[in-house]
């Protein structure tokens, strides 16, 4: 903090004449004390005063080497255009309209041009085809079944609500979806067996769907079984051999489906549940069918309790 230091009050006598030209004295008056600031406070003054004008100088400086650099390039574009004009003009032939461009060098350019604008909307038009949703489609599902089949493997229990969640955040996909694409693919291409059924039951369960929900995608796959293979046919003679595979083949997945819908640990004897409906079966024609997929199962006792089991499970709590 500067110290101030004040001058002496100065004692200075004032004469004054009086009318009748005699001379006398007033009182002394005392003058205002003045500041003077110390050495240090103008040092630190001119200091200030020398930073501000360092960093005007500083700024000053930028502001021209960027108006070099911007001038630098402005230059080498006219130089650039005045070099492709020059080339132009040097090219003989006729011009275009009133321009200084040759036809012997606008033409390959129109073409260059033409050929890319065509390029660029043939590569859009074969992105967004209806064959190329269905691949990326066809690559998020195998995805999706890669991850499942990964976590069953390790470990059901590890199959749990976060899980499908991030599911669903990674394939945009909900979890009726979900649900309805694994047991597709579960039932074409894993052997049926109390193994598969327990991870389905678990991918249900974890699923967090409300059993009209379950009921639904049971009808949904049964629909898409129905509209790829056709109905249940009982009586296959008469059919080719192509046809009589492809008609077992419909009643194998039939009497997968009645055996998922029967599950009452999988879901309930919902009045939407319409699975034989959809396939054109009887009630006989349908326990046929369920008995004859059992047996092709191998494990037919531990199948049948699972149903057994949860019906019983069923029973004593409305009891």
């Amino acid at each position: 903090m500067a110290k101030l230091v004040y001058s002496t009050p100065l004692l200075s006598p004032i004469s004054c004449t009086s009318k009748t030209n005699k001379p006398f004295l007033l009182p002394y008056t005392f003058s205002t004390p003045t500041h003077h600031p110390t050495f240090h406070t103008q040092r630190r003054r001119i200091s200030l005063k020398a930073n501000a004008t360092d960093k005007k100088q500083e700024i000053v400086k930028e502001e021209n080497e960027e108006e070099e650099e911007m001038g630098w390039i402005e230059e080498k574009a006219l130089d650039l255009v005045e070099f492709s004009g020059s080339v132009t003009q040097a090219i003989p032939g006729p011009r275009v309209g009133r321009s200084s461009l040759p036809w012997i060098l606008a033409v390959p350019l129109a073409y260059l041009g033409i050929t890319f604008v065509f390029a660029f909307y043939k590569t859009l038009k074969k992105l967004s085809s209806p064959k190329a949703l269905r691949r990326r489609l066809v690559n998020k599902n195998v995805d999706l079944i890669k991850s499942i089949d990964n976590l069953f493997n390790k470990d059901r229990e590890e199959v749990q609500h976060s899980v499908v969640q991030d599911l669903i955040e990674k394939t945009g996909f909900s979890a009726e979806d979900i649900l309805r694409k694994y047991i597709r693919y579960a039932l074409n291409e894993k052997p049926f067996n109390p193994d598969l059924v327990a991870d389905l039951i678990q991918l249900r369960k974890t699923s967090m769907l409300s059993d009209s929900q379950v009921a639904e995608t049971l009808n949904d796959i049964s629909r898409r079984i129905v509209k790829d293979k056709g109905p249940v046919v009982m009586d296959a003679s008469g059919y080719s051999e192509k046809g009589f595979k492809r008609k077992l083949a419909v009643q194998a997945l039939f009497g997968k489906v009645f055996y998922l819908s029967e599950l009452p640990e999988f879901c309930s004897r919902d009045s939407s549940l319409i699975v034989k409906e959809i396939f054109g079966v009887t009630d006989e024609d349908a326990e046929k069918l369920r008995i004859h997929t059992l047996s092709d199962a191998g494990d037919i006792e531990s199948l049948e309790k699972m149903v057994e089991g949860g019906s019983d499970s069923t029973d004593n709590s409305e009891s």
